[in-house]
């Protein structure tokens, strides 16, 4: 008889594919867009994705970091010394600033996620901490002077003695310098995030990284430069001067970029609408399960006409409570045996890069030129202890270029190979180099090491916080037979980045308490390039023992 009446009525629905997460995610961001962009004030940056440009301009501020840190690693030892300080108390002088970060670096974070600014919540906090340091660099080359107005007595460094104005002036500017910079850079990179979609966190941090780079070569060929043979030299009176008064113009400069790149939303207009809030994944989850929902009854993704009011729960609000400096402690107290090896592989890497960066002008400017940093104004020794230090510039400027060039290429050979072989092989790198630096003093060997420590630098700080990333983003810690097991404890992302950071602290710790003993007892700077090559291959050991999610 052929087709039925019924037959006839059946309409065929085309099939459409179940929605993905990248257009859940998609749909999400642009809802949110479309309503920030309708305030009084346009937020509709927060939920698109940047421009390289536009991250380049955020992210500036990394550049007079690395100018800053430059000017320390190649000129703070060298000014303590001539201040009069034996090695033993010039290394603890540099412990003074980790102390302190360690101690409260976590509450200025904590202070950051809590402030209630119309301006936002990072940007007033990293004005201040920038402008600390800018006053601390105006005062680290001129505390001998300043000493000097104050009473010390004019005299050759062997012949200084007791307490002098000189050395306090110069410590009170190294700590607000070194305090205000390593935590200024926490909080710029919490910055950066806060106003990128987290698909782009992982371009705005490789920015940052590739840039600071370029900053940090700038800033060591800044010291290279013999400046006492320039007008500007002169006019300003030691090497040390200009190239402070030079990163100070940088960073001002660099930090008003910043600054004034992107609009924060303020924490009360956040509280008040949750469509200014960022995605969180356990946002992310109830909105799939709802369009998931009404995909099984219409066929199609559905998005709103109109931005309706986002219901927090009170368990959403007690996973955005801020890290307060209980909290803190009590994740390192509780910290899962991953996270443990993982911190202590960063701290040993840490110490040995520390060893390095914190006295290598003064190992080239001793120990290659065979220099001497107390002897007497217009002294051959003296002369050939400055062009150590100028050289020594050279080879760290060669590193930071290094550091940016592997940036550029370090996630394509994670790929290739693994985050095991990157992190090891970074690792060995570096304790190889500064190995072959102790017994061959040349240099030339200054300038092939310079390639090891920038491999080992965009090593150490990718893989790690990569692999914090991934094991947050599975909400796991551990694997038992091959699968990864599903972590009952509750972990702060934040709160363990913020742990990863601190080692950081604790190694710089260690080497300004001990290493100057060390040195002045063996009578030899190259103690510095062979701790350098033992803490970093004792970090390569430490590595193997971590857990790696790409096998």
């Amino acid at each position: 008889m052929g087709n039925t009446n019924h037959d006839k009525h059946v309409v065929e629905v085309p099939w459409r594919p179940q929605p993905t997460d990248e257009e859940i995610m998609e749909n999400m961001l642009k809802v949110r867009y479309e309503h920030a962009k309708s305030l009084k004030k346009d937020y509709s940056h927060l939920f698109r994705t940047k421009s390289r440009l536009e991250l380049i301009r955020l992210s500036v501020y990394q550049i007079g970091v690395e100018f800053c840190y430059a000017a320390e690693t190649a000129f703070v030892s060298p000014i303590l010394l001539g201040n009069g300080l034996q090695y033993t108390f010039m290394t603890m002088v540099w412990a003074f600033a980790p102390t302190l970060g360690f101690l409260c670096a976590p509450l200025v974070a904590s202070f950051s996620d809590q402030l209630r600014s119309g301006w936002g919540r990072r940007r007033p906090v990293l004005l201040m901490l920038g402008l600390a340091v800018i006053v601390g660099l105006l005062i680290l080359p001129h505390g001998k002077e300043v000493g000097i107005f104050l009473g010390d007595d004019d005299v050759p460094v062997d012949q200084m003695n007791g307490f002098r104005w000189g050395v306090l002036i110069t410590v009170i500017g190294l700590i607000l310098t070194d305090f205000d910079i390593e935590t200024s850079s926490g909080v710029g990179r919490t910055y950066f995030m806060d106003v990128c979609i987290a698909g782009d966190h992982a371009r705005v941090l490789t920015t940052a990284m590739i840039i600071g780079g370029v900053g940090g070569a700038a800033g060591y060929t800044l010291g290279a430069i013999d400046w006492q043979q320039t007008d500007v030299g002169s006019l300003l009176g030691s090497n040390e001067a200009t190239v402070f008064a030079g990163v100070v113009i940088v960073l001002a400069l660099a930090l008003l970029i910043t600054l004034t790149s992107f609009r924060e939303a303020p924490l009360p207009l956040m509280e008040q609408d949750p469509l200014l809030k960022p995605v969180t994944p356990k946002m992310f989850e109830a909105e799939k399960n709802r369009q998931l929902t009404l995909y099984s009854i219409t066929g199609t993704l559905v998005t709103p006409k109109k931005p309706e009011h986002v219901p927090v729960s009170l368990e959403d609000e007690e996973e955005e409570k801020p890290l307060t400096f209980l909290d803190f402690f009590k994740n390192l107290r509780r910290m899962p045996r991953s996270l443990a090896v993982l911190y202590l592989t960063q701290f040993l890497a840490q110490a040995g890069y520390m060893s390095y960066c914190l006295y290598f002008t003064d190992f080239v400017g001793s120990t290659v030129f065979g220099g001497d940093v107390t002897a007497l104004d217009g002294s051959p020794e003296l002369k050939l202890y400055d062009q150590g230090v100028r050289f020594g510039c050279w080879g760290m400027a060669l590193f930071a270029i290094s550091t940016a060039i592997y940036s550029l290429v370090i996630e394509r050979v994670i790929k290739c190979f693994s985050a095991r072989f990157v992190l090891v092989g970074g690792l060995l790198a570096f304790s190889v180099g500064m190995l072959l630096m102790g017994i061959i003093n040349t240099k030339w060997m200054v300038l092939v090491c310079g390639v090891t420590v920038g491999i080992m630098y965009a090593t150490i700080y990718s893989v790690p916080f990569l692999l914090i990333s991934q094991y947050h983003a599975r909400n796991s810690f551990a694997m038992k037979d091959g699968k990864m097991v599903e972590s009952e404890q509750r972990r702060g992302f934040g709160a363990d980045v913020s742990m990863l950071s601190s080692m950081l602290f604790l190694a710089q710790l260690l080497i300004s308490l001990a290493i100057g003993s060390v040195i002045d007892a063996l009578e030899t700077s190259a103690v510095i390039v062979y701790s350098a090559s033992i803490f970093s291959f004792l970090a390569a050991i430490s590595a193997t023992q971590i857990l790696y999610l790409d096998g």
